[in-house]
């Protein structure tokens, strides 16, 4: 269903055909092994109805039990052990990307990610917020652009806080083998990312309303509700899959319609990174 990508009827195979819900045994536990498919084979994908007994791990039987009780969980000092692991300043980095079926660049593959674009909430141990942004001209390969960008407002040896680094972690590999001149810093900068996802995957704060997730879909409006609003309040594009496809015809738009959309990107792409910086600071109130 997922590899190499996810498939575009997933959704309807799993959730109309098949009936699962949205958050279920295939949550708990990993695609394929042997305690989901035992479980889906008696019939059972609802968490709800896993049997009381069932062998599990320690943090597989406190997610079923956080969501059978409805309570919410928060392991104050694991959260805090993980505060302390960032030094400040803390670097917030998201990245935008898009893909082509075609490449049309160099050293691209089909469907590889292309990051076109980045925000960078730099926090201070002060409380202050410094912002830096990068968004690529159209019709051009964005990728050395971004990277000498990034190597400029990430210095050295810093804390980079990314949500779900395994993907902005990726982008950096390829951009470091890409572009030699620039490996070093790309790949210190990738050595120095810590991910925010930690304290959710980890199971150090669950509440009902995130529905067993820790995607930042669900982590934002349980800690930050104020913020889903924001996003619903931008014009033009309010999600990942809109900024990917408005890049990718930015090239067709008229001056007047490429610069309202290009601040549309570059607003989105903002308010991603200050989300992330909105996070922390529950984590640290915890």
């Amino acid at each position: 269903c997922k590899k190499p990508y996810e498939c575009d009827a997933k959704d309807y195979c799993w959730r109309v055909q098949r009936g699962i819900p949205e958050y279920s045994v295939f949550n708990i536990f990993n695609l394929g092994s042997k305690k989901q498919v035992e479980l889906y084979e008696q019939g059972i994908v609802d968490i709800k109805d896993i049997p009381d007994g069932f062998p599990m791990t320690a943090k597989q039987k406190q997610a079923v039990e956080n969501y059978k009780s409805k309570e919410t969980h928060i392991d104050k000092e694991s959260i805090k052990e993980f505060v302390d692991t960032l030094t400040y300043p803390i670097y917030h980095l998201d990245f935008e990307t898009f893909q082509q079926a075609v490449p049309e660049f160099k050293g691209i593959s089909p469907f590889m990610q292309i990051p076109f674009q980045y925000s960078l909430h730099v926090e201070h141990e002060d409380g202050t917020l410094e912002h830096r942004e990068f968004l690529a001209k159209d019709s051009i390969d964005p990728r050395e652009p971004l990277a000498q960008k990034l190597c400029e407002d990430i210095p050295r040896d810093v804390t980079v806080l990314a949500y779900n680094m395994g993907f902005e972690k990726g982008v950096i590999r390829k951009l470091a083998s890409n572009y030699p001149e620039l490996s070093e810093h790309l790949l210190n900068i990738h050595d120095n990312i810590k991910d925010l996802m930690t304290p959710f995957q980890q199971k150090h704060y669950v509440t009902p309303s995130m529905n067993g997730s820790y995607s930042i879909k669900y982590v934002l409006p349980a800690l930050v509700p104020d913020m889903v609003e924001a996003y619903q309040e931008l014009d033009g594009v309010q999600n990942g899959g809109e900024a990917m496809n408005a890049f990718a015809n930015l090239s067709k738009l008229n001056d007047t319609e490429k610069e309202k959309m290009r601040n549309a990107l570059l607003e989105y792409c903002k308010l991603d990174t200050l989300a992330m910086v909105r996070v922390l600071e529950k984590l640290r109130d915890f």
